[in-house]
């Protein structure tokens, strides 16, 4: 089928992929199931789509629609073909406010749409815990809800109008019709009507059935939706195809309601020391009219607080240890109904039987937190370190609210029977608590487990009366139980729509109906293996490089357009690849031996890592923490070790010996020279730098030579300047200025040639290198701190190198303790010396004006920009920080004539059209300066730079 691929490539406008990378990265979605497909399209527009399908017709290939592949189910994931509907098919057609409407195509992200109508006090109101990067083509297909459904109910409850295509490429747009326009069309013939004709046939010969089979419950997403025609005299068939999980007809279109944002709402935080109590009180919560209750467990709150992410939002919310905990959300139209609601439930919690704390609050920085903290609560669960995982495959079921407490009970019991642990959380309000027992997929008794519970567990579904699929789908998990769920009738009937929607069965095969059996395809199974490679960090934190990979879950926290950092050369491009999770899925897949990969070398891996930008954003936002920089380097050095390094990369290496040659006296002959437009043009391109990037000029005299000759300031309190390789020989002015600093605030200040930080050498993979040079550098450190001098870092990247990185690459487990302890970054040292009274005075701004920061990736993943904040509050300051990714140079990233045109296009997503005229840049980050230096006529400082003293 090669030739035929590449025919299909001339036949379109988009992208068709059936490299081995490719397929690689399509091959799983947020599931415990890993399918390779034959081939990746990206259509670019309708005709495009409709060639594609005439092509799998013609071929009889299976057709997978696909969004951000979110799924937790499997549905996602399929033999054949993957349409990815996420790089084109994002645009918000139209947005109607008076009507309340928006039409928007199925790559649409939610958050996106909800950015651009919460001005006119709109939104779209389901809120699934993926919002961020979950597309309104996923989210109709798997009929989605989230948090606040027993308010707004599910997806299916939005959707207006639908424009589709079956898989013969036969357009269709649904909307609602009444049962007189119905036998119209019928009446005109031809295979619209015949869906039509057989959906009628199929409701009035099943009516019984339907009303006798279906669940009440009002979550619930099983199979097909034929309970939304029954006894109804207007049919919708929007309500067919949201659900049905891309197996019916593909959605190119779609008109959905829009709802007003709510004017007041406040937040009840009720901590329980039982977690069954906290279930048994919910049926009672229910009837104050909450518009959302959801359930956190133990488990998700004591991994919330390991997590660089949600430590703060926990620390925000939880009070004490409790062992479950329950937010409690009220909206209203009035602010006394949110009072008046909040006050029943706390009258309501006074007597209510394992109810140890409840506060109340109207904060939204506290109630977004408790908010956060559920959302990422999903990755946590899935990221956890060591073999046994919680695992989602009978988390999705709905109970009556009157039975929830005994089937929690019963679940729970069946497990614990088992030896297995389990993880509680979610929609406790419309009796959807996701339970995830604990189970290591690689082990064949413990897959048999799953397979036992799973069967158990739907019995006592069916016993209380509830759904088997409330808003995750069927998907593999819960497909093969359909027809014992349903019964033998619908599951025929379901069979009869599928023929006719979908005659030759091309659409997301095996999913819903004709499923195979849940332990096929897994992911990992029983015959998965890692194979044995020899890693140089020590992955004292992380356990191993292989757990690092295995902890990537998959929900796509990383394929997030709008907040934070992570992944910004995912942003620029759109594609998979470039995601963290796409990087992950590779490694995994090379490190197993998978897919006739042979080697962590190969180069689907290389390829992969080529646009990782090093920024570490993903250690921080990604719910599992997994550190793809850390990952990259230890691949790099694998390619020092095969393949040698090469001319540029030894340029990197070498940055710094290079620098102290070039500092002094000759330093501005050198920059006269390396100015020249004629250098530019013909020595960059040799050292494979852009032409058109300016290399930084050297100092005429190092930072540390004028330390020794100008040194004068004594006192008691000392402090040790870490000379990082930047302020030593190229920005030798923010070293004076730091120094100067210092010694206003009562510092004398200790620096001397103490070698790298390594963090040029590690992100290029020299990790060898960077563990003997480091080594060196830390023993000297280490003199210092023993004898209690705090080391204060100017660079973020170098207190990310020596504080992580190289802490984590060198033997000395003492001195890897102090460098943990001892080194800070020079605002978190001033703040902490300015709170503990150690600094009498105050700090002033040396400009009058606005200042704007930007967040070098390695602050914010390691230590934020908090301090930034407080000294700038304590400077009396006009200060903003700029909702910036990353700059994109990430040190010599940007100068490399393979990444600028990446480089230039991740600057213009974080500063486009947002640097002012007469504002100040504060930019910690080296690279960030001449990155804005390099793209705007802006010049940017450091903080330390802006900043003076006074003392009292």
């Amino acid at each position: 089928m090669q030739q035929g691929y590449q025919e299909l490539k001339s036949l379109i406008k988009g992208q068709v992929f059936f490299d081995r990378s490719t397929l690689l990265q399509y091959a799983t979605d947020a599931s415990i199931y890993q399918i390779l497909p034959e081939l990746v399209v990206i259509p670019k527009d309708k005709e495009d789509v409709k060639n594609v399908l005439a092509f799998a017709s013609e071929n009889n290939i299976n057709i997978s629609p696909r969004g951000s592949a979110t799924s937790l189910a499997g549905q996602a994931v399929n033999s054949g073909m993957i349409i990815d509907f996420t790089r084109y098919f994002d645009n918000i057609v139209s947005i109607d406010i008076d009507k309340m409407e928006a039409v928007v195509q199925p790559g649409v992200i939610r958050d996106q749409l909800n950015r651009q109508i919460a001005k006119h006090g709109l939104h779209f109101a389901p809120d699934p815990a993926t919002t961020s990067r979950a597309t309104f083509g996923g989210m109709i297909a798997n009929n989605s809800s989230g948090t606040k459904s027993i308010l707004y109910g599910m997806t299916s409850d939005h959707v207006i109008e639908l424009t589709i295509l079956l898989a013969d490429g036969t357009e269709m747009v649904l909307k609602e019709k009444s049962l007189d326009d119905i036998d119209d069309i019928i009446s005109n013939g031809g295979r619209i009507a015949e869906i039509y004709k057989t959906l009628r046939s199929v409701i009035f010969e099943n009516t019984d059935g339907i009303k006798q089979n279906y669940p009440t419950t009002m979550r619930r997403v099983g199979g097909y939706a034929l309970d939304a025609f029954v006894d109804k005299s207007n049919w919708n068939l929007c309500n067919l195809i949201t659900g049905s999980e891309g197996t019916l007809a593909i959605i190119l279109e779609a008109k959905i309601k829009l709802t007003p944002l709510p004017k007041f709402q406040n937040m009840c935080i009720v901590h329980f020391d039982d977690r069954f109590k906290s279930i048994q009180a919910v049926k009672h919560m229910v009837a104050f009219q909450p518009a959302a209750i959801e359930m956190l467990d133990f488990n998700v709150l004591s991994l919330s607080k390991e997590n660089h992410t949600t430590k703060k939002y926990y620390e925000k919310t939880i009070v004490g240890d409790p062992r479950a905990v329950m937010t409690v959300e009220f909206y209203g139209q009035t602010h006394q109904e949110i009072i008046d609601k909040g006050k029943l439930l706390h009258e309501f919690l006074r007597t209510c039987p394992g109810a140890i704390a409840y506060p109340l609050t109207e904060d939204m920085d506290v109630i977004n937190a408790a908010l956060s903290l559920r959302k990422e609560g999903l990755g946590l669960i899935m990221g956890k370190a060591g073999k046994r995982k919680g695992v989602p495959f009978i988390e999705d079921s709905a109970i009556p609210l009157e039975h929830l407490a005994d089937y929690i009970e019963s679940v729970l019991k069946i497990c614990e029977d088992l030896g297995v642990e389990t993880i509680l959380y979610a929609h406790a309000s419309v009796g959807v608590l996701h339970v995830r027992p604990v189970l290591d997929l690689m082990d064949g008794d413990d897959i048999e487990l799953m397979k036992l519970i799973s069967s158990k567990t739907f019995d006592l579904v069916k016993k209380y009366g509830g759904s088997w699929s409330s808003e995750h789908g069927d998907g593999r998990d819960r497909s093969y139980k359909m027809k014992e769920f349903y019964g033998g009738k619908i599951y025929k009937a379901f069979q009869q729509l599928k023929l006719v929607f979908d005659p030759q069965g091309l659409l997301n095969a095996n999913i819903i109906l004709e499923a195979l059996p849940m332990d096929q395809h897994l992911r990992y199974g029983s015959k998965y293996k890692d194979k044995k490679f020899d890693f140089m960090f020590k992955y004292r934190k992380q356990h191993s490089f292989e757990t690092q990979v295995h902890n990537c879950s998959g929900v796509g926290v990383c394929r997030n357009h709008y907040n934070g950092t992570m992944c910004p050369s995912f942003r620029a491009t759109g594609l998979e690849a470039d995601s963290t999770r796409g990087r992950a899925n590779v490694l995994r897949m090379a490190m197993s031996a998978q897919f006739n990969l042979t080697d962590m070398t190969e180069p689907e891996v290389t390829e992969v890592l080529d646009l990782c930008l090093s920024c570490k954003a993903c250690k921080s936002e990604c719910p599992s923490n997994v550190d793809m920089a850390k990952l990259k380097s230890e691949i790099g050095q694998m390619m020092h070790d095969k393949m040698g390094s090469t001319f540029s990369d030894k340029l990197v290496l070498y940055n710094r010996s290079i620098a102290k040659m070039l500092t002094g006296p000759i330093a501005p002959f050198i920059n006269k020279i390396i100015q020249l437009k004629g250098f530019r043009s013909l020595f960059l391109p040799l050292m494979r730098f852009h032409k058109d990037r300016k290399l930084p000029l050297y100092a005429s005299q190092s930072l540390i030579s004028w330390h020794n000759k100008q040194r004068s300031f004594k006192s008691e309190k000392k402090v040790v300047l870490f000379a990082d390789t930047y302020i030593n020989y190229y920005e030798t002015d923010l070293g004076k200025d730091a120094i100067t600093l210092l010694n206003k605030c009562g510092y004398e200040v200790i620096m001397h040639e103490m070698g790298c930080c390594q963090r040029p050498a590690i992100s290029k993979g020299f990790l060898k290198a960077a563990k003997k040079e480091g080594t060196k550098t830390t023993n000297l450190l280490a003199q210092y701190m023993k004898l209690g001098f705090k080391v204060v870092v100017i660079e973020p990247s170098c207190h990310s190198a020596l504080t992580d990185d190289l802490a984590d690459l060198i033997e000395d487990e003492d001195i890897v303790e102090l460098l943990e302890k001892m080194v800070l970054p020079i605002e978190d040292f001033l703040v902490q010396e300015l709170q503990s009274g150690r600094i009498k005075g105050e700090f002033i701004m040396k400009q009058d004006c606005s200042h704007l920061i930007h967040g070098h990736c390695h602050q914010k993943a390691s230590y934020g920009t908090k301090s930034s904040h407080t000294l700038l509050k304590n400077a009396k300051a006009q200060f903003y920080e700029l909702n910036s990714g990353c700059c994109g140079m990430a040190g010599g990233f940007g100068y490399e004539e393979n990444h600028f045109e990446i480089s230039k296009k991740i600057y213009d997503l974080s500063f486009e059209d947002k640097l002012k005229e007469g504002e100040a840049i504060i930019a910690n980050g080296f690279s960030c300066r001449h990155q804005i230096s390099d793209f705007s006529n802006h010049k940017a400082k450091h903080l330390i730079s802006y900043l003076d003293f006074i003392t009292e």
